[in-house]
């Protein structure tokens, strides 16, 4: 056992690792097998010695398609595993992989109850994030439209950040994703983001944080 992949505080069901600068996350289904969030190059060992004891891989979600260099390697682990992505992100990751994509809608109902797949509008990758409720906590898992500090393993960070390249690489239409990150933020605001670049972020008003964020750089 690496233990790379680790259980996030607090949470249940829902493990981070880290490899160079960019985190996968775990989280398990309702059969309690486990989707990996965003496969990265080099994470497939570990995803498959750490985890063992706490379901097999089934779903590999390919987050956005920029996220894409271990995908092959996690499909020749997991040969059984569903390879999903949302409908716009799949040309693109079937052109530069080789690999065929399932939609993410296939394997919604795999979720629990209190996981949600979001797909955020004005983005040009086809970003998908998960929702997780569990109790007073609600978990945004995000790609590359949100980022923090790399802090070591097992710090939270104070604030999120935002990459520099996604403005011209991630975004299409400011406007539009600034006014959806609203809405969802008055529905129900996160409290703890996880995103595939930096350090998990928590913090009591973190929903306010993510929308000022967005006003100060878009």
């Amino acid at each position: 056992m690496s233990n790379i992949f680790r259980p996030v505080d607090d949470l249940t069901g829902i493990h981070i690792a880290r490899h160079g600068k960019l985190n996968a996350m775990a989280v398990q289904l309702n059969d309690g097998t486990l989707c990996i969030y965003s496969p990265i190059a080099g994470l497939a060992r570990a995803a498959r010695d750490d985890l063992q004891e706490t379901g097999d891989i089934s779903v590999l979600l390919a987050p956005n398609h920029y996220h894409n260099k271990g995908l092959k390697e996690h499909v020749d682990h997991f040969a059984g595993a569903a390879l999903v992505c949302s409908e716009a992100a799949a040309p693109r990751l079937a052109k530069v992989t080789g690999l065929g994509f399932s939609d993410i809608r296939s394997v919604a109902k795999m979720f629990p109850d209190g996981v949600r797949i979001f797909e955020p509008a004005g983005l040009k990758t086809g970003e998908v994030w998960l929702q997780i409720i569990q109790g007073e906590h609600v978990v945004w898992i995000v790609t590359d439209a949100f980022s923090a500090p790399l802090l070591p393993v097992g710090q939270y960070a104070d604030a999120p950040t935002l990459l520099g390249t996604f403005p011209k690489y991630g975004l299409q239409d400011g406007k539009a994703f600034k006014s959806w990150v609203a809405k969802q933020v008055s529905i129900r605001a996160p409290t703890i983001l996880l995103p595939c670049h930096g350090s998990p972020v928590r913090g009591p008003n973190l929903g306010g944080a993510l929308q000022e964020l967005l006003a100060e750089r878009l």
